[in-house]
């Protein structure tokens, strides 16, 4: 390739990074995902903690059911 294409090939790049960034700067998550997001975050962080030893399993079951509660309220 020689320079000139090289610097169509770029500037092409350039552009069409350009254009994608503006149309993504757009997207918004709904707050019912970013919510059911957190939600299996934190119970995946709780089974976690399980395997470690570091709660029971009816610590365990206590907490996942405090994450369904509060889903059911933020609703």
């Amino acid at each position: 390739m020689n320079r000139k294409n090289m610097n169509l090939t770029t500037n092409t790049y350039s552009n069409e990074h350009d254009r994608i960034n503006k149309s993504n700067s757009t997207i918004e998550i709904p707050n019912d995902c970013k919510n059911e997001f957190i939600k299996a975050m934190k119970i995946g962080y709780y089974k976690e903690f399980y395997k470690q030893g570091l709660i029971t399993a009816e610590q365990l079951e206590q907490l996942i059911a405090m994450q369904d509660k509060s889903v059911d309220s933020a609703a």
